[in-house]
């Protein structure tokens, strides 16, 4: 069949389970690239263009939609990347904040198990394997991880394990299933967070410090289960999917902190009891790709549908008194057992798709898709009181490319689109409240071209608008205005000489927010806990003999730290410096990894649009030593 320009655009990487902790190798832009627990790029699968996609909801796997109630675990993952510009311009189901792919493992090419040990991140201890085998027609990837002893930058001590795999079957030529299934338990002392009380930001707390009460306790079960499958049948190509995802929350003790400048705090300790979530989601997709009058054309259609059940509870306060940060913690108080009351928040969301694509040999290609879906959510409030919510929207997308040369494509994409806009935070009046979904809108206009022959660079224009979440003056947590997100963005990836790879973004925009409240006064006008400049740089060298070392570079500019624009949290740039070796241990192929973060040992907050603080991330070091068991052996 002619090559045409969809099929020149389409990223989509599959690595065999022994290859997957570099982000920088399985990069292929600056804008979000995770492989483990190793991340490149400006962007994040929790931040992308200055947008939450946790709240948004835009996920896929291996392209397939999505519904999620807990993220895939690293165990059936051979990598995960944002897809935005002309990375998600040939997107059959675009979204306008973007969207996160789930990659699955793959089988490597000859059976082998990979063993680990060492300290992650603040002395974490992990045991950790993985592997792959193949039998004629069926292959299966998967490991496990042991946390025995789990420490976290805000000081919380815990343990984890999970356990996953993928399963294939390639029924016949052209028609592939896969399987996939994992788990992941994890507990620790407590969740805490810091509420500035005056316009001010509080002073910085000690490092890898617990201001939980003693009594205090989290712990939670993630699953994910699903199938995949790919066929073709003549002309037509066939994509079927069906996934469950399951957050199981036991408990949640959260301590929520405020605190003025000068250290004067007081805290509160909010319960709650075990809760789950559950998403599932389902899709089917048909299309033909054909030749006529010297065109290409493809025509898509598909069927996709969610529902997402949430357990909602009430809250029990337990007020731990005043102290003074950094120095002292919460006054010891007795634990106080949850009473309250339960609700639920069920969402069914069904939309059907069609589209079309026509391209000009690999020159140039325009696509439309047009979306019809219908929304209902129907929420028993832990107050007894039950409402339901329906709605019917449509909406479209169009892009276009074009490629003026081999070496430069220029790109211009228009997407509307239906978003979850996530629950209300702790630290609001209307906690864990489900919030009613969002339209969005992105427009965007950018090029790809090669600086050299192994250099690429995108750049790209973008627009993206949606209604604001933030605090009201009642300390409820909603929609607040309109924000619009206008900026630039540029990437540049791949190597500078046959030695040394590259991974450089940079993004700039105005995070702008207008509405009613903005016009009071009471609402600022810059959206908050959002960076307008962000830029990120990671550059590895192989130095022969198997091994190589890599540093890398993060900026976030300051922001503001309050929906009023009163005050503001300082700007933050960190570096990391590494190193990894490959060599024969024992008789056995091994790879080790080092790899130390914020070197600088930079100190302060995180201050997220939530308007709740979190402890930047203290100095650390990480090192991994894994060996390699083939088959033969």
């Amino acid at each position: 069949m002619q090559r045409t320009l969809w099929t020149l655009l389409t990223f989509s990487v599959a690595a065999p389970a022994a290859a997957q902790d570099n982000a920088v190798a399985s990069a292929s832009d600056a804008f979000g690239e995770r492989a483990g627990i190793e991340q490149s790029g400006i962007y994040s699968e929790s931040q992308v263009r200055g947008f939450d996609l946790n709240d948004s909801g835009a996920y896929r796997i291996n392209e397939a939609y999505f519904n999620r109630a807990a993220p895939l675990d690293d165990t059936v993952l051979a990598g995960v990347g944002v897809r935005v510009g002309v990375n998600a311009a040939q997107l059959s189901y675009p979204a306008p904040s973007g969207v996160v792919n789930y990659r699955l493992r793959e089988a490597g090419p000859k059976n082998e198990l990979r063993l680990g040990v060492g300290l992650r991140d603040f002395g974490t201890q992990v045991i950790q394997g993985d592997g792959s085998a193949r039998a004629g027609d069926f292959s299966i990837a998967g490991g496990f991880l042991w946390r025995p002893v789990a420490r976290f930058a805000q000081g919380y001590d815990g343990w984890g394990i999970g356990a996953g795999g993928v399963a294939a079957w390639d029924m016949a030529p052209g028609h592939r299933l896969r399987v996939f299934g994992s788990m992941y338990k994890r507990g620790y002392d407590g969740d805490y967070a810091v509420l500035p009380a005056t316009a001010a930001m509080p002073p910085n707390l000690k490092r890898l410090h617990q201001y939980s009460p003693s009594w205090a306790d989290t712990h939670a079960i993630s699953s994910n289960i699903g199938v995949l499958y790919n066929g073709r049948f003549g002309a037509f190509a066939v994509d079927l999917s069906a996934f469950h995802s399951v957050f199981d929350i036991g408990q949640v003790d959260y301590t929520l902190i405020a605190s003025d400048a000068a250290g004067r705090a007081s805290a509160t300790t909010f319960r709650s009891p075990s809760r789950a979530k559950t998403a599932d989601s389902a899709e089917a997709r048909v299309s033909r790709e054909f030749t006529a009058g010297g065109l290409n054309h493809l025509l898509t259609a598909s069927v996709r549908g969610g529902r997402t059940i949430a357990g909602l509870t009430s809250s029990l306060a337990v007020p731990l008194g005043s102290f003074a940060l950094p120095a002292e913690d919460p006054p010891a108080t007795p634990e106080i057992p949850w009473t309250g009351t339960r609700g639920k928040d069920t969402v069914e969301q069904a939309t059907a798709s069609a589209g079309y694509g026509l391209a000009w040999r690999d020159q140039a290609q325009v696509r439309f898709g047009i979306h019809r879906t219908r929304y209902d959510k129907t929420v028993l409030s832990v107050a007894g009181a039950r409402n339901q919510r329906v709605s019917q929207t449509t909406k479209t997308n169009m892009s276009a490319l074009v490629r003026p040369t081999d070496t430069l494509t220029v790109f211009g994409s228009w997407v509307r689109g239906l978003e979850e806009a996530g629950t209300a935070p702790t630290a609001a009046t209307n906690r864990d409240e489900v919030l009613p979904p969002v339209d969005a809108e992105q427009f965007e206009v950018g090029v790809r071209g090669a600086i050299a022959s192994r250099l690429t660079v995108i750049g790209a224009l973008f627009d993206v608008s949606k209604p604001s979440q933030g605090f009201r003056t009642d300390r409820s947590f909603g929609v607040v205005g309109k924000v619009r997100h206008r900026g630039a963005e540029i990437s540049v990836t791949g190597k500078v000489d046959v030695a040394t790879s590259v991974v450089m973004g940079v993004v700039a925009f105005q995070p702008k927010v207008t509405g009613s409240l903005v016009d009071a006064g009471t609402v600022g006008p810059r959206a908050p806990g959002i960076s307008s400049v962000m830029a990120s740089a990671t550059v590895e060298r192989q130095l022969g003999h198997g091994w190589s070392v890599d540093a890398a570079v993060s900026h976030m500019g300051e922001r503001w730290a309050n929906t009023a624009n009163t005050f503001k949290a300082p700007a933050v740039t960190t570096l990391s410096l590494g190193a990894r070796g490959r060599f024969q241990l024992a008789g056995r192929p091994a790879e080790f990894r080092v790899l130390g973060s914020n070197l600088t040992g930079v100190e302060g907050y995180m201050a997220p649009p939530s308007g709740t603080f979190s402890p930047i991330a203290p100095r650390t070091v990480r090192a991994m030593l894994t060996f390699t068991f083939a088959a033969e052996d």
